[in-house]
C-alpha cells in the first residue's frame, strides 16, 4: 500500500514531533529536521534517491535558513512536472506574510496550531495522481 511521504521542518523539537506525530495519524510517513537548509538537502536527498516527498511543512520562521528560502531551494530543485505540496506554518498573522509565502513558492500558508482536518484537506494525492504543473511554475 502507498503510503505518502512528509518532511517537516521546524527548530523547535516539540513542534516538530507535534507535527510529524499529526502528520503519522493521517497516513504519513515523515521525517523531521531542524531548519529550512536542512529540509533543502534533505529534499534533495530524498528526490534523487526516488523516495521523493509528496508533503514538505516549513516552519516560515528558522534560524538557519527560514521557510522561504527553502522553499525557493526546493522548488528550484524538483525534478520534472509534479510539485511537492509545499506548506507554510507560523505564529506570525497570515494578512502579513500569506503574500510572501506564496511567491516563494508555498502552496498554502497556514497558523499555528495545525489540527487534523486542516491536514486532510491538503490531500494526500500520490504524486502520479496530481495534475501536472506548467512547463512554467506559478505558485498558487
Amino acid at each position: 500500500m502507498f503510503q505518502p511521504r512528509a518532511l517537516v521542518a521546524d527548530d523547535c523539537p516539540l513542534t516538530a514531533q507535534l507535527h510529524a506525530c499529526l502528520l503519522e495519524t493521517v497516513g504519513y510517513r515523515t521525517t523531521v529536521v531542524e531548519s529550512g537548509n536542512a529540509a533543502a538537502l534533505e529534499f534533495h536527498r530524498a528526490t534523487t534517491t526516488g523516495g521523493p516527498f509528496e508533503l514538505v511543512l516549513l516552519d516560515l520562521d528558522m534560524p538557519d535558513g527560514d521557510g522561504a528560502s527553502a522553499a525557493r531551494l526546493i522548488r528550484a530543485i524538483e525534478p520534472g512536472p509534479v510539485l511537492a505540496t509545499l506548506v507554510c506554518v507560523t505564529g506570525r498573522p497570515l494578512a502579513l506574510v500569506e503574500a510572501n509565502c506564496l511567491s516563494a513558492g508555498f502552496d498554502h500558508v497556514v497558523a499555528k496550531p495545525i489540527d487534523a482536518e486542516t491536514v486532510k484537506a491538503w490531500g494526500r494525492k500520490p504524486r502520479s495522481l496530481r495534475v501536472p504543473a506548467p512547463a512554467f511554475y506559478t505558485p498558487r
